[in-house]
């Protein structure tokens, strides 16, 4: 049975007394929860030995305490739940100074103490100033990545050796050590750079880059603080592990691959493009880690970079924005993108899910897997594949199934026709890239309009629902006078909702931030008052128009608000996708709750109108229909129905729906009736006859 090695345990050396950790590297290095730092300082102020008073303020005015003094008070305590705080203490802890220059040195000469780890044959802080300069010169005598950051520590030099010797030997080895000092773990609570990706995301793109590549090096153009490539050599851990190529510069992630024992080399370059050699991987993430976020065509360009500069053969993974690499475009970013398409290279497109950013929750990514065209192929047949996980949550994706079935997918679409027809696809659809072009729009929305789920019944579903209607029309109610016909199946069309608002087929409308103090029960409509839809409404917590607001105190507290039209969609994600069809309109929807307006039509730019469409109704109960947990509503499908049947379709929904809503009604009153009988004969406050006469 495989055992984590435990840490060695350290007293304290003179370097601890200049180090100081902040109240979420407390949490951090304790294994707790931050809150319960914060308990430790209050309930402990008045004890014997009471939690560390703060020694200074960090950039954000966030206290800062000494490294040394909270180690003895949580080992004399016994708190928290990490038996090895001390010896952790070096990979969290940042120095205390206040010149944001020596710190900016200190951090950068201390990567560059991790890179000298690997070479020295002995603890760094043996070493006098003299040798480590020797030592940073043998490893980097070009100084292309950290001569300048040693020799730049001056008398800070065996003060960051010695701590790169504590920190490297609790993260186990250097490269662990380097990793948590970019991650922003070893300074305090330092600002995540911009574009960072999560885990997920890095290990994902990782097996991917590793699935596609056979043999050669691995190279980034545009490597950023290094997250990808550093993630891409990772997962080649345990074989042989290829060289990385980066361009000249860079100095950060260079210090970082090399501190994990890795070859990097250097990309030529010719003019401002990197050149990489015919048999490297090219992985890239864009906009680079640490980079602030781009306009659309900025990322565009530096991806036809990046895609022109590819050899013959060569294959290339891309992390980027979807709004660049898949989403719907135009002018000249839609020029740019279609040239791109038009070499073909483009054989994988997958859409990710929100939440693979770590400061950009809400932000998608799509990654591009490029390639040579398949041989053997007409031009006019030739393909990519398009996988849309959108619709999943971040920890979805670390299910091994899950990448599995993706990396299989993405592999038999860098085959041939032979491939293609040999692999059963579980995430791909193909699109043909003649009609892609010629089409436009998304990527995406392209590879999901094929007609899937063709079903021919023989006439059964006309026949059952003749039946119900008869069996419904035998009562008391007017009949629903249904007439249907059997027809010839043509499949169950259906689209994404986010490509039905890039169509403007749908509008996604926000709700409005009502003030529970203006929410009045409203049993009865009256004319002053204004109906509220919201959660309550949508999870049957509470009656359709129980709830109002006077109109002219909601204008007055929230002068922006709007109202529902007829046939909006009120729908909500929380608790649970569920959604109801507002027949009458006029009505205000409290946030969470949002709109969904169909919107008419439009004829296409070649003038044809579109022969399927949403129907208020269907899109209802396709939203209520989603699973608990489809939070991002865009990813959803509704089914469309046929231009020529909308209206009826809508007709015969909305009596349907009505039909239902008087019968729950009729239900509840029922209830109602045999509670308040059973109470009153109980209680003896009313008599009852069974022969049906007068009652007592």
């Amino acid at each position: 049975m495989h055992t984590e090695p435990t840490p060695p345990e350290v007293g304290t050396p003179a370097v601890m007394d200049q180090l100081v950790v902040s109240m979420p590297d407390v949490a951090e290095i304790a294994q707790v929860e931050r809150p319960v730092v914060s308990t430790w300082r209050r309930r402990y102020a008045a004890a014997d030995r009471p939690f560390p008073a703060p020694v200074a303020e960090g950039p954000d005015g966030s206290l800062r305490f000494r490294a040394v003094d909270v180690a003895d008070w949580v080992e004399a305590t016994g708190r928290g739940n990490n038996p090895h705080f001390r010896a952790d203490v070096a990979l969290r802890a940042s120095f205390a100074v206040t010149d944001p220059d020596r710190a900016r040195r200190l951090q950068d000469g201390l990567a560059a103490m991790f890179c000298l780890k690997d070479l020295a044959e002995r603890p760094l802080g043996d070493l006098d100033a003299d040798d480590l300069l020797d030592l940073a010169d043998e490893l980097d005598p070009e100084d292309a990545f950290l001569y300048t950051e040693t020799a730049d520590l001056g008398r800070d030099l065996r003060t960051a050796a010695e701590l790169a010797d504590l920190a490297a030997d609790a993260a186990y080895t250097p490269g662990r050590a380097a990793d948590a000092l970019a991650d922003g773990h070893h300074r305090a609570r330092r600002q995540v750079p911009a574009s960072a990706l999560v885990p997920t995301a890095l290990r994902l793109a990782a097996r991917v880059a590793a699935q596609i590549h056979e043999d050669g090096p691995v190279a980034d153009p545009y490597p950023g603080a290094g997250d990808l490539l550093r993630a891409v050599l990772a997962a080649h851990d345990g074989i042989d592990v290829p060289t990385a190529l980066l361009p000249r510069g860079h100095r950060a992630a260079r210090r970082r691959l090399v501190a994990h024992g890795w070859d990097v080399g250097t990309l030529t370059a010719d003019g401002a493009t990197p050149l990489p050699p015919g048999d490297a991987l090219v992985v890239s993430q864009l906009p680079p880690t640490g980079s602030p976020e781009q306009p659309v065509l900025e990322v565009l360009a530096q991806l036809e970079e990046l895609v022109l500069g590819l050899g013959e053969h060569q294959r290339a993974v891309v992390v980027g924005p979807a709004n660049a690499l898949t989403d719907a475009l135009d002018g000249a970013a839609e020029s740019v993108r279609s040239g791109l398409l038009r070499t073909e290279k483009l054989r994988a497109v997958v859409l990710l899910p929100p939440g693979m950013i770590v400061d950009r929750s809400r932000q998608r990514l799509a990654l591009w897997v490029l390639g040579a065209p398949p041989s053997g192929v007409a031009i006019a047949e030739r393909w990519t594949m398009v996988a849309d996980l959108s619709d999943r949550s971040v920890p979805e994706l670390l299910d091994a199934t899950i990448v599995e079935d993706l990396l299989t997918d993405v592999a038999a679409s860098l085959g041939g026709p032979r491939d293609v027809a040999s692999h059963a696809f579980r995430f791909a659809r193909f699109v043909r890239m003649a009609p892609l072009l010629a089409a436009g729009g998304s990527i995406v929305a392209a590879g999901r309009r094929p007609i899937s789920g063709i079903r021919e019944d023989d006439g059964a579903t006309a026949l059952r629902i003749r039946e119900l209607g008869a069996a419904l029309d035998g009562g008391p109610r007017p009949p629903l006078g249904l007439a249907v016909r059997r027809s010839a199946a043509t499949g169950v069309r259906r689209a994404p909702l986010w490509a039905l608002t890039e169509q403007r087929r749908l509008k996604q409308l926000a709700g409005n931030r009502v003030d529970p103090d203006l929410v009045v029960d409203a049993p009865s409509r009256d004319a002053a008052l204004l109906r509220v839809v919201g959660v309550p409404e949508l999870t049957g917590q509470r009656e359709w128009g129980t709830r109002g607001v006077d109109r002219l105190r909601l204008v007055a507290s929230n002068p922006s608000g709007r109202l529902t039209e007829p046939g909006d969609v009120v729908f909500t994600v929380a608790p649970y996708p569920v959604a109801v069809v507002d027949h009458d309109g006029f009505s205000v929807v409290e946030y969470p709750a949002q709109i969904l307006r169909v919107l008419p039509p439009a004829p296409t730019a070649d003038g044809v109108t579109p022969d399927a469409v949403v129907v208020p109704a269907v899109l209802a109960r396709d939203v209520t229909a989603q699973p608990s947990g489809a939070k991002w509503w865009r990813a959803w499908e509704t089914r469309l129905v046929p231009a020529d049947q909308a209206d009826e379709v809508a007709r015969v929904l909305r009596t349907v729906s009505e039909r239902a809503a008087a019968a729950r009604r009729e239900l509840l009153a029922l209830d109602e009736l045999a509670g308040t009988l059973a109470d009153g004969v109980t209680a003896g406050v009313v008599g009852m006859r069974l022969d049906g006469g007068d009652p007592l």
